[in-house]
C-alpha cells in the first residue's frame, strides 16, 4: 500500500525508532506515540459491518444464476476481486472514509470468492466430511441447547474449545436456521470479522494505511494456506503477528505508552484463543514468552515492570479461559484420560513452509517481507515482532518433528498460516520504507533548522505541529513558532520530491491491486478438494432434490424418523451407537463412540469404549448383553444403528489409534441378531440398516 502521509511516529507508526535510530541499551527513549489511536468502534462496529457485508454477499450470490460446473462463478470471482481491490485502494487513499471502506473491503475479501465457490451448495467447505463432521455436530449440539456439553459424549464437559460453536449454534437457533446450513454463513462471517479485527489490532501499532495493508496481506495469506477450512482457528491465528508487535511494546515499556490498556487487550485476545482454539493460545504464548526473554537478554526490558505486565496479561486472559477449562479440569481430576488429538501428521505439517519461494503474488510479498524483516530486525520493533513470530513458527515445526520420537506431534500445519501472514505483512513496511526513500531523494538541500530544533523540519505544517509531513515526530524536536520561525521554509526540491514519489505510489498501489486479484481468483483452485464432498441433506436428498436408494446416506431421514418414533424422546436424551455418523452430525443425539479417535474427548476413554463394544458383541445371549450394558462404566446406548450384512449379522464400524500408521484399520464389531431377541428391544429395518431401540432405560438428563 502507499506510504503513510498522515504521519505515524517513527518508521513504525507507534513510536518505534526510525531507520538509523539506535535500539538497544543506552538508546534514547522512543518518542511518545503522536497519532490517532484505533477507536473502540474498530472492535465493535467493524465486526458488525463485516457481518452485514457477508449477509449481503450471501443473498446476492444466492440470487445469481450460476450453473454448476460452469466457469461463471470463476469469472464473477475474478471481476469481483478487481472491484474489491479498487475498494481497498479507495480506502487507502481516502482520508475521510478510510475506516468504513476498509471494513467493507476487508470483509468482502475472503467472503466473496468463497461464497461464489460454494454457490451451488448449502454446505460449507467439504460438506460434512472429514473434520467438518464433528464441527457441524458441535454446532448442532448448541443449536439444540445452550447447555455447555461435549459435542459427542453424554455426561462430559467439552474438551475441544466450544466458544465458536456455542455462538454459532445459539445464533442458528435464534435465526431459525438449521445448524448444518448455518455453518456456511457463520464461517464466512467469521473470516470477514477476522479480517476486520486484524485491521483493528494493526491500527494500534501503526497508521491506518499500513494497518489496512497488513490486514489485506494477512487475509490473502489465510486464503492461500487453507485457513478458511478452520475459521475458528484463524479468528485468533490472524491476530498473532500484530499481537507480537504489541508484545514488543509491552516488553520495551516506555513513558507515554498506554501499557495497561495494551496488556489488557493482549490478555483478552489470549483468553479468546483459549476458548476457541487451544493450539493458537499455546503458540501465541510461546511467541510472547520469546519476546519477553529477548527483552531481558538485550536489556531492553526491566524485570519488575515486565513481571507486572505479565501479571496483568494473565489476569485479563484468565476469566475467559476458566469459562471453558474449569469444568473440564474439575471433571478430569483423578480420572483416567486418553488423548489422541495430536496424533495426526499432515503432509503440510511434514515439510517446512517456504512461501517466499513460491512463484505466486503472495510468494512475492513473502519474499519482500522476509528481506525487510531480516534487514530491519535490529532497528524496527515491527520487524522484530514479525521476525520472532516467523522464527517461532519454524521452531514449532522443528519441535513437532522431534516429538515424533514420543509418538505425537504438535500439529505444525496449523502454524503455516501465521508464518505466511507474518512474512507477507513485512512487505507492507518494505513498501512504505521504499516510498519514504524515494521521497527523500533529489532536490536542493533542506534549509538548516534553527538551533535546538533537532532534525530539519520544513514547511508550514511541520512548523505548526512539530511533525515532519513524511517521517512524523522525532525525539528531541520542539515546535518552532513566533518571530524566530521561518515563514518560507519549503526547500526548492520539495515539489520535485512529491512529483518523484507519485509514480512510485502508483506502482505500489497497482502491484497491491494485482496481488489481491491474483489471490482472489485462485480460491476455486486452492479449495477444489473441499467443494461438495458430501452434499446429502439431513433427509438424504441431494442438492437437486433427488434421492438414490443405493446410497446409504439416502436413508438419513428415515433413520431419524425411526429412532425418534421408537424412543419417543427428544434426540438430546438419547445415546446412539451408529454405523452412520452423519445421523449424529445432523441430529443432536449423543454418541456412544466417535468415528475418529482424534476427535474424542480424553475423558471418554476412546480405546476402552471400543473394547466395550467388542465385549458386548461376544455376549452369550440376550440376558448377558443386557447385563453387560447395564453394568458398563459408560452410559450405554439405548439405540443401535447397525449395518446389515448379507448373511444377516449386525455390524458397527470401529477405529483404533495406531499413530503414525495411516493404514491402521480395525475390524467392525459384529453382533449376532439373536442377542436382541428380547422384549426389551424393538427392531426396525431401514434400507441397509437395522435399528434396535431399548426404551426401558433412563434418558440423558
Amino acid at each position: 500500500m502507499p506510504g503513510d502521509e498522515r504521519g505515524g511516529a517513527g518508521a513504525d507508526g507507534w513510536g518505534g525508532p526510525r531507520p538509523g535510530d539506535a535500539s538497544g541499551p543506552g538508546a534514547a527513549p522512543w518518542p511518545p506515540v503522536q497519532r490517532r489511536p484505533a477507536a473502540p468502534a474498530d472492535l465493535l462496529l467493524g465486526p458488525a459491518v463485516a457481518i452485514a457485508v457477508v449477509a449481503g454477499i450471501v443473498l446476492l450470490v444466492d440470487a445469481l444464476p450460476i450453473p454448476a460446473g460452469s466457469n461463471v462463478a470463476l469469472a464473477i470471482t475474478a471481476s469481483g476481486g478487481a472491484a474489491i481491490a479498487a475498494l481497498l485502494a479507495a480506502a487507502a487513499l481516502s482520508p475521510r472514509f478510510a475506516v468504513p471502506l476498509s471494513w467493507v473491503g476487508l470483509a468482502a475479501l475472503p467472503a466473496w470468492p468463497l461464497a461464489l465457490f460454494l454457490a451451488n451448495t448449502p454446505h460449507y467447505l467439504f460438506g460434512v466430511s472429514g473434520d467438518q463432521q464433528f464441527r457441524v455436530q458441535f454446532l448442532t449440539r448448541f443449536a439444540d441447547s445452550a447447555r455447555l456439553a461435549d459435542f459427542a459424549y453424554a455426561d462430559l464437559p467439552p474438551y475441544y474449545p466450544a466458544a465458536w460453536f456455542w455462538i454459532g449454534g445459539r445464533a442458528s437457533a435464534l435465526l431459525g436456521v438449521e445448524a448444518w446450513a448455518f455453518h456456511k454463513v457463520f464461517s464466512l462471517a467469521t473470516l470477514a470479522v477476522t479480517a476486520v479485527l486484524a485491521y483493528a489490532l494493526w491500527s494500534l501499532v501503526t497508521t491506518r494505511r499500513r494497518a489496512l495493508g497488513a490486514a489485506v496481506a494477512t487475509t490473502l495469506a489465510g486464503l492461500a494456506t487453507l485457513a478458511a477450512y478452520t475459521p475458528y482457528s484463524w479468528l485468533t491465528a490472524a491476530l498473532v503477528p500484530p499481537l507480537a508487535v504489541l508484545g514488543m511494546r509491552l516488553v520495551r515499556r516506555r513513558a507515554g505508552v498506554p501499557w495497561l490498556r495494551t496488556a489488557l487487550l493482549v490478555g483478552v485476545v489470549l483468553g479468546i484463543a483459549a476458548i476457541t482454539h487451544t493450539q493458537i493460545l499455546v503458540f501465541a504464548g510461546f511467541v510472547l514468552t520469546v519476546l519477553a526473554v529477548d527483552g531481558l537478554l538485550t536489556r531492553t526490558a526491566r524485570p519488575v515492570p515486565l513481571a507486572t505486565t505479565v501479571g496483568v496479561v494473565l489476569a485479563a486472559a484468565l476469566p475467559l479461559t476458566l469459562v471453558h477449562w474449569l469444568p473440564y479440569l474439575i471433571a478430569s481430576a483423578g480420572e483416567p484420560t486418553h488423548s489422541a488429538g495430536q496424533h495426526f501428521l499432515a503432509e503440510t505439517g511434514s515439510r517446512w513452509p517456504l512461501p517466499m519461494l513460491e512463484p505466486t503474488a503472495l510468494g512475492a510479498l513473502c519474499l519482500v517481507g522476509t528481506v525487510w524483516i531480516v534487514a530491519r530486525a535490529d532497528r524496527s520493533p515491527v520487524a522484530r515482532g514479525l521476525g520472532v513470530t516467523a522464527a517461532c513458527g519454524y521452531a514449532w515445526y522443528l519441535l513437532s518433528t522431534l516429538v515424533l520420537a514420543a509418538g505425537t506431534t504438535l500439529l505444525a500445519f496449523r502454524i503455516e498460516p501465521i508464518i505466511t501472514a507474518a512474512l507477507a505483512c513485512g512487505a507492507v513496511w518494505a513498501a512504505a520504507d521504499a516510498l519514504r526513500w524515494l521521497r527523500g531523494r533529489g532536490g536542493a538541500p533542506r534549509a538548516a533548522a534553527p538551533p535546538g530544533t533537532g532534525p530539519a523540519f520544513t514547511g508550514p505544517a511541520a512548523l505548526a505541529t512539530g511533525r515532519h509531513p513524511l517521517t512524523g515526530p522525532a525525539a528531541g524536536v520542539r515546535r518552532v513558532t513566533g518571530p524566530a520561525a521561518p515563514t518560507a521554509g519549503v526547500h526548492p526540491g520539495a515539489g520535485a520530491d512529491r512529483h518523484r514519489a507519485r509514480p512510485a505510489v502508483a506502482v505500489v498501489a497497482v502491484l497491491a491491486a494485482i496481488a489481491v486479484v491474483a489471490q482472489v481468483q485462485t480460491v476455486p483452485q486452492t479449495y477444489a478438494w473441499a467443494g461438495t464432498a458430501q452434499d446429502q441433506r439431513p433427509d438424504g436428498t441431494r442438492p437437486d432434490g433427488s434421492r438414490d436408494p443405493a446410497d446409504a446416506d439416502a436413508w438419513l431421514g428415515e433413520l431419524r424418523g425411526t429412532v425418534d418414533g421408537l424412543t419417543g424422546r427428544p434426540p438430546r436424551e438419547v445415546v446412539v451407537a451408529s454405523a452412520n455418523q452423519k445421523l449424529l452430525t445432523y441430529t443432536p443425539y449423543f454418541a456412544f463412540q466417535t468415528s475418529v479417535a482424534q476427535y474424542a474427548n480424553p475423558l471418554a476413554d476412546f480405546p476402552a469404549r471400543t473394547d466395550e463394544l467388542r465385549r458386548w458383541a461376544t455376549a452369550a445371549g440376550p440376558g448377558q448383553l443386557l447385563a453387560a450394558l447395564d453394568g458398563s462404566r459408560f452410559r450405554a446406548p439405548s439405540v443401535f444403528v447397525f449395518d446389515r450384512t448379507p448373511d444377516g449379522d449386525l455390524q458397527l464400524p470401529t477405529s483404533v489409534d495406531r499413530f503414525p500408521d495411516p493404514d491402521a484399520g480395525a475390524p467392525p464389531a459384529t453382533f449376532d441378531p439373536r442377542l436382541f431377541e428380547d422384549p426389551a428391544w424393538q427392531r426396525r429395518d431401514v434400507g441397509p440398516y437395522a435399528v434396535l431401540v431399548r426404551t426401558d432405560v433412563a434418558p440423558v438428563p
